[in-house]
């Protein structure tokens, strides 16, 4: 099992720990560092609707990440911060962590590169598809194929995931409770990654647009292609996917 206080206990060498407390002018924006809240608050304030004038808002919390999708991508935040309590940060090097991912292998690549994607709303492209199917077509005893008839359901908010899916063939959407829409995901994309990690609920509904041939792969084999990484990219695999819920909440909010 993938755990926060182990991994972060296993990389003590490899980052610092920052108190701030309230009232600091502290950068959270800081390009060349990436965080951990380990105790404390920020807010996370969303771009402006164009629309409504309102930026939606949500309260990160401990083993939150701030700033790890961006030292990946080498991208500038487009996200505001205000920090609501004293503060004890996990710091970690932008450099540092671009080198560790690259290194990482193609399973871990696959997770942090489309989570990514998702986080700053990339539309892929059918010339990105190297990683899944290399993935892939090295794994394919690992994986089990189910085709799902089109406005069909894959899974259901609140169930328990014991599944991660790469989309073979076709198309599927995210819905929310309120079955708004969070994303549209095609062919190479993987998805249903969010909850494996922790044993959480699913916090979404997933239904296909079309007729879709999905590969899936069960939580155990998941576990075990990410526990091959060294700590920081076990670490960063974790982080990203809470970063992305973020971002879709922030979406979610956006869209009501």
């Amino acid at each position: 099992m993938l755990d926060f206080n182990i991994l972060l206990n296993q990389l003590k060498q490899q980052s610092a720990v920052l108190e701030i407390s309230l009232g600091e002018d502290f950068d959270f924006s800081n390009k060349d560092h990436a965080y951990i809240i380990e105790s404390g608050s920020v807010l996370v304030i969303g771009e402006k609707n164009k629309e409504t004038g309102v930026s939606p808002t949500h309260t990160l919390e401990v083993y939150d990440p701030i700033g790890f999708a961006e030292a990946i991508s080498a991208r500038p935040t487009k996200l505001r911060f205000r920090q609501l309590t004293d503060l004890k940060l996990r710091k970690f090097d932008s450099n540092e962590l671009r080198k560790l991912v690259d290194a990482s292998d193609i399973f871990s690549k696959t997770v942090i590169k489309y989570s990514i994607g998702r986080i700053f709303g990339q539309v892929r492209g059918s010339s990105n598809l190297a990683f899944e199917e290399g993935f892939i077509d090295k794994n394919y005893e690992l994986l089990r194929r189910r085709v799902v008839a089109q406005d069909d359901e894959i899974f259901r908010i609140g169930t328990i995931a014991k599944e991660m899916f790469f989309i073979n063939n076709g198309s599927v959407r995210v819905v929310s409770a309120e079955m708004k829409v969070i994303a549209d995901l095609g062919v190479g994309e993987c998805f249903g990654e969010s909850a494996l990690f922790d044993s959480r609920p699913r916090s979404y509904t997933v239904i296909a647009n079309r007729n879709t041939d999905l590969l899936v792969i069960d939580r155990e084999q998941v576990e075990i292609e990410v526990s091959k990484e060294p700590p920081i990219v076990r670490l960063t695999v974790l982080l990203l996917v809470k970063r992305l819920e973020v971002m879709n909440n922030l979406r979610m909010l956006d869209n009501s």
